[in-house]
């Protein structure tokens, strides 16, 4: 029994030190260089373990994208630790979740490269973690004041968000935005907080 949980122990951490490979390959050279090889290598594992675990790359990167290893927990961690919210800070927290998640997607290269990936192949393992996640956010904090598809809205920012960051990764502007520039990124999470505002109103 004892021997039993140490292999199980084991395999989870060979498991975890794989996934951990992936994010760090896609960090350095995108998602186009994940392969068993390169992983293994990068992981300092036996490709076979790969296969063994996770079946196939596209098993791989399903697991991956399932581990959250690929994303910040922060927009998580506030939820997380706020307490009941009531109508008239629902507002506040839906500004500062989606602040926060368009922050994330600027310092993540990992996650961008993950959305073209899914956008590419034609996957949904991204987007269902990502709707998960959105519905969580809407449970928690409810509806805006005055306000009913508190679904449309966040969809909207949550699109505009995902197509700025990744255009800043191959782009220096778009339309007056500096995608280069902090400032103007203060544009987008000010316009953010004020479309929220407004249609809470």
């Amino acid at each position: 029994m004892k021997v039993e949980k140490v292999k199980k122990r084991d395999r989870e951490r060979t498991k975890g030190k794989i996934l951990k490979a992936v994010g760090d390959v896609i960090e350095q050279y995108g998602t186009e260089k994940v392969g068993v090889n390169l992983i293994a290598r990068t992981a300092g594992v036996n490709k076979v373990l790969i296969y063994r675990y996770f079946e196939s790359v596209d098993g791989l990167m399903e697991q991956y994208v399932k581990s959250g290893l690929y994303t910040s927990t922060s927009a998580d961690d506030y939820l997380a630790d706020m307490g009941p919210i009531s109508p008239e800070e629902a507002t506040e927290a839906l500004t500062k979740v989606n602040i926060t998640f368009l922050r994330d997607m600027r310092s993540r290269k990992a996650t961008r490269d993950l959305l073209r990936w899914e956008i590419g192949t034609g996957k949904p393992m991204l987007t269902d973690t990502r709707n998960a996640s959105a519905l969580k956010i809407m449970e928690k904090i409810g509806k805006l004041p005055n306000y009913e598809d508190t679904g449309a809205l966040m969809a909207f920012l949550t699109a505009g968000i995902y197509y700025l960051t990744i255009s800043a990764d191959y782009r220096d502007t778009f339309i007056d935005l500096n995608l280069k520039s902090d400032e103007d990124w203060k544009r987008i999470e000010d316009l953010c907080e004020r479309l929220i505002r407004n249609v809470g109103k």
